[in-house]
């Protein structure tokens, strides 16, 4: 038998990386167990939780909490970071995210590992599970003291959550993305695609349509075949939507299709590409 010296190195290595992101996972437990208030127990995340990653000498951490935010001094933001969103009730709460202040970067241009995201999808969801808890805990304590004077409210018993989900608007932005990225404009006679609508602004409930706009230069087999194709995302996306909020519709995309004359002439959906009022956003143009 061979031995392999450098694959056992390598298995020794990914082992050394496990076993930090465990630690940090007990770490992040321990700070549970302190019972902080929201502000402390979010400060202390972000100042205990640097070891789990493989360069945590260069690592830093960031929370948005509300309008809030929770950082150490002394660094600056850089464009090599990974981020996981704080959700709680179907609601985004916030978000964590760390970054390096030197660049390290892996095959395919990421600067983090796969397990590092997974373990901070984790912290996320322990934050969101402690602060929902911290809220239905002080929700029992106002129902017991209700007969009583209201107490002075302190940094943490104000709203925690948002007023509006913003759930809804973010999973069907993200879902736009991945359509236009799949959009094969030469096959389809497409010259760009848009956003419209409450998706694009943000403001997207359960049972909203999701508004795309499309440039079209095709021929009429063209339009048959880009009309069935976005019709087959919309019945996906109406049945995900379903699973998400219990609401049933017969499709979730709403397609605005316009051509070169409807633009010339301003006509209807038209007028919103270019328009500084309320304009479509460009999801993806046609490369020559």
């Amino acid at each position: 038998m061979i031995f392999d010296s450098s694959e056992f190195e390598h298995k020794l290595a990914r082992l050394k990386e496990r076993e930090k992101e465990l630690k940090c996972l007990y770490k992040v437990n321990g700070i549970i167990r302190e019972n902080l208030p929201i502000d402390e127990f979010l400060m202390e995340i972000v100042k205990r939780i640097w070891g789990g990653w493989r360069y945590p000498v260069q690592m830093r951490v960031k929370i948005l909490f509300g309008d809030r935010v929770y950082k150490e001094e002394g660094w600056e933001e850089t464009e090599w970071k990974q981020s996981a969103d704080i959700v709680i009730d179907d609601k985004v709460f916030g978000k964590i995210e760390v970054f390096y202040i030197q660049p390290k970067l892996w095959p395919g241009n990421s600067s983090f590992l796969p397990e590092e995201q997974k373990l901070l999808n984790t912290i996320a969801a322990q934050i969101s599970a402690y602060i929902f808890n911290k809220k239905l805990l002080q929700t029992v304590e106002t129902l017991e003291n209700e007969s009583q004077e209201p107490a002075e409210p302190d940094s943490d018993s104000n709203d925690l959550l948002p007023d509006q989900p913003d759930i809804h608007w973010i999973w069907r932005n993200e879902m736009v993305q991945k359509i236009g990225e799949k959009l094969d404009c030469d096959q389809f006679g497409v010259e760009a695609m848009y956003l419209i609508g409450s998706t694009k602004n943000a403001t997207s409930g359960p049972a909203s349509d999701i508004d795309i706009l499309i440039h079209f230069k095709g021929d009429a087999q063209q339009r048959r075949e880009l009309t069935a194709w976005f019709r087959g995302w919309s019945l996906c996306l109406s049945e995900l939507n379903y699973m998400k909020t219990g609401y049933a519709s017969d499709g979730l995309i709403d397609l605005h299709i316009v051509t070169d004359r409807d633009i010339e002439n301003r006509d209807s959906f038209a007028s919103m590409i270019g328009a500084v009022t309320d304009g479509a956003r460009l999801i993806r143009k046609r490369t020559p």
